[in-house]
């Protein structure tokens, strides 16, 4: 109970607002903390301190009679002022308890922060953590490993691991069909990289009134795969790994599922990708089967599913309890498919905003327009029970009710998972080596994240 505190935050909509924040002060015990208390939300923020700690008396809230209102859509405007202000930072996480954090690099100092910049902004407070997101890709296991994995989680019943268990085409044979959900991994082409990284199909889509299917799956298992070091390369000091994503991704990956290779790369919405998430945009990328009746058997299985719009995924900060995790469309799990579709299994505690490192450095003087393309939004979700592991789980779509990119109102996607931002102990500077490995891996999960679906996919490609 000392983990928690009670508050209500006020928004422009005229509505006081309650919502826990939790920090827990166990890395492990208890092992999950509820979505809500009292129907309040729980949020549980990155370890952070309040208020920084200065060697003298900062400056006042730069927008003390303009507050900020984390429940509504975050104008461009005030995304660039909050990067102006804060010059150095690579990113925030806007959360619904009134909580600004401010991604900063390991370089960055907090101390001549702390003392010359403001400790709120528009009314949110202020606090800095280092960017240790994880992208949720996971390295796919062995033959052996997966059939051991399998057993294990039949005894799981309450578990996420039990609805999300690993995919039967792991193992399975190539004339078993594949479904949404299921595992879809990149393989480098190297001889000397033996790994292939894994995420999920997301969905299947074709291209405005065309039959010819794509499906989407995560940038960044790709880009993971393309990035691997092998021992070879090392030793021999072979050319930049990075300079590897410049090239045609086709000749450094191979896309698998189900034990045979499915497809090919046909396009990214990440073109400016570099280590996770610097450049990624939307983690998100389609691939064009080799045949595409082998993904006959991909369907939605939310019938007539579309895109939300803009405004109703801007919108889901006031209404965290309608979005819902894509369920599985395996027939010999129908009893644990169910589960997953219910609102309480998902809710959404903030908004997620990073700049592209890419870009050049951020003025004032550009003109407003051109902030579109600098920043990436992800919205931010806690999932209850949570994933277990939390990796492994890159492209599962989330969906809501609301208005569509049509115009009409129904089931829209929202995005697909792409990360896990872990809370607790992870921003102790005075770790390092194998105990802040160790703290790094233990850290409580504080939230996902997806990012907004591409425009262009929201206009031309409709799903199935």
């Amino acid at each position: 109970m000392w983990d928690v505190e009670y508050h209500t935050t006020h928004s422009t909509d005229g509505n006081d607002h309650s919502c826990w924040t939790c920090t827990p002060s166990e890395p492990e015990d208890p092992k999950n903390f509820p979505l809500t208390i009292s129907l309040a939300a729980v949020v549980i923020p990155v370890e952070y301190q309040w208020p920084p700690v200065g060697g003298v008396h900062p400056p006042p809230d730069p927008r003390p009679s303009v507050l900020v209102d984390y429940a509504n859509v975050l104008p461009l405007e005030v995304i660039r002022d909050i990067f102006l202000t804060f010059e150095g930072s690579i990113g925030f996480y806007l959360l619904i308890n009134g909580l600004l954090q401010i991604i900063v690099p390991e370089t960055f100092d907090r101390k001549w922060a702390s003392s010359h910049l403001p400790h709120k902004f528009g009314g949110l407070k202020i606090s800095y953590i280092n960017q240790t997101l994880e992208p949720t890709a996971t390295l796919s296991p062995s033959k052996t490993k997966t059939v051991k994995t399998q057993g294990s989680h039949a005894t799981q019943n309450s578990s996420r691991g039990s609805i999300f268990r690993p995919s039967r085409t792991s193992i399975a044979s190539s004339s078993q069909p594949l479904c949404i959900n299921d595992f879809i991994e990149a393989k480098s082409k190297s001889s000397h990289k033996k790994e292939r990284f894994s995420g999920r199909i997301g969905l299947k889509v074709a291209r405005g009134g065309d039959s010819e299917p794509y499906l989407i799956m995560s940038t960044h298992v790709i880009t993971e795969a393309i990035l691997a070091k092998s021992q070879l390369s090392e030793f021999l000091g072979r050319r930049d790994r990075f300079e590897k994503l410049d090239d045609e991704w086709n000749d450094h990956v191979e896309i698998w599922a189900g034990n045979e290779r499915i497809g090919t790369i046909h396009q990214t919405f990440d073109q400016e990708a570099e280590t996770y998430p610097n450049g990624f945009k939307h983690d998100m990328t389609l691939i064009k089967p080799i045949n595409p009746s082998s993904i006959n058997d991909i369907t939605t299985p939310i019938q007539d599913l579309g895109w939300l719009s803009r405004s109703s995924w801007h919108a889901l900060r006031q209404q965290s309890s309608s979005v819902k995790l894509l369920p599985l469309t395996d027939s010999h799990r129908p009893a644990k498919t169910l589960k997953c579709s219910t609102p309480s299994q998902v809710l959404v505690v903030g908004e997620g905003i990073f700049l592209n490192q890419k870009a050049a450095q951020p003025t004032r003087d550009q003109d407003i327009s051109t902030w579109k393309d600098l920043v990436s939004r992800a919205v931010l979700y806690r999932v209850f029970p949570d994933f277990d592991p939390p990796t492994g789980y890159s492209g599962i779509a989330l969906y809501a009710q609301g208005m569509r990119e049509d115009g009409t109102e129904g089931p829209g996607v929202v995005g697909f998972q792409s990360f896990v931002q872990r809370s607790g102990h992870v921003q102790n500077f005075e770790m390092d080596g194998g105990a802040l490995d160790k703290r790094l891996k233990l850290g409580r999960v504080a939230f996902y994240g997806a990012f907004e679906v591409p425009d262009e996919v929201k206009r031309d490609y409709r799903i199935l």
